[in-house]
């Protein structure tokens, strides 16, 4: 559960049946240097400066912009290769229509940046002329987002900025990961940060430990196999066969970022292998 570990700052022991104490299991924290967690002071900046970059310049002259600085040079770094080439875009959150404006300064002009939001007052935001189109629904309602997809996508890249509340971050993803998202494309969910808060906390397990978790399914031929000759060219112990999870297929990369997520997704048709030159 995603606040375990506020419980386990200390290592604790319960009594048994008997009545001798167990030592509980060992925490993430407990294989960690004390060193690397020691408390440290970490002080507010009064007058802190906007990050540097024209996503950010842009940004700053879009009434109603509402953004965490240091997204700013995530977003740089994951969006800015892909600026050269029209994509079609979903963004699940519309708000005051300020990143809808935002995306289609920033992406190449033939993009088609489609926003969706359960507020009704949010389709004024809709700009068809200029290749922004918005939808209104939940972004937890299946139905309703394959619908959109019907429509625009399948989508290059989707920005899920939503509720923030980790069961529609959950939903959303399951919906529109596997067909909603091209083949190569790029799912990125931000303010992750509310999966810390308890009040938003509206799911069994949080969506970031759902992404930690999809680490070990990009794994799971490894966890299938346990010996690298099962990877190896001209070994005859090589697998020619491997069962593993849909979903270890189709993940190529997994970026952790502070309140964003970054899943990238392209499909490989065959497991890795090793190779071992003659000498």
């Amino acid at each position: 559960m995603l606040f375990d570990f506020l419980k386990q700052i200390g290592r604790s022991s319960a009594p048994t049946d008997d009545g001798h104490p167990v030592e509980a299991a060992p925490t993430a924290d407990d294989m960690l240097s004390r060193a690397l967690l020691d408390p440290v002071e970490w002080i507010a900046h009064e007058h802190p400066q906007r990050p540097a970059g024209e996503l950010v310049d842009i940004w700053a002259k879009i009434p109603g912009g509402f953004k965490w600085h240091h997204y700013f040079p995530v977003y740089e770094k994951i969006f800015g290769p892909l600026r050269g080439t029209p994509l079609k875009i979903l963004e699940i959150g519309v708000y005051r229509g300020a990143s809808l404006k935002l995306w289609r300064a920033y992406f190449h002009p033939d993009s088609r940046i489609v926003g969706i939001d359960i507020d009704t007052t949010c389709a004024r935001y809709e700009d068809a002329a200029n290749n922004i189109f918005v939808r209104i629904g939940s972004q937890a309602d299946d139905a309703f987002l394959q619908a959109v997809v019907q429509e625009f996508g399948p989508f290059d890249l989707i920005i899920d900025d939503g509720s923030h509340r980790s069961a529609h971050m959950l939903a959303s993803f399951n919906a529109l990961f596997l067909t909603g998202l091209k083949p190569e494309g790029i799912y990125f969910v931000e303010d992750t940060h509310a999966n810390f808060w308890a009040s938003w906390m509206d799911s069994a397990v949080s969506f970031v430990d759902v992404a930690k978790h999809l680490v070990n399914h990009m794994h799971g031929h490894h966890s299938d196999t346990h010996k690298f000759y099962a990877f190896m060219l001209g070994d005859v112990r090589r697998q020619p066969v491997m069962s593993v999870p849909l979903i270890t297929t189709l993940i190529d990369e997994i970026r952790f970022f502070d309140s964003i997520v970054v899943v990238y997704k392209k499909p490989k048709p065959t497991p890795p292998v090793v190779e071992l030159l003659a000498t």
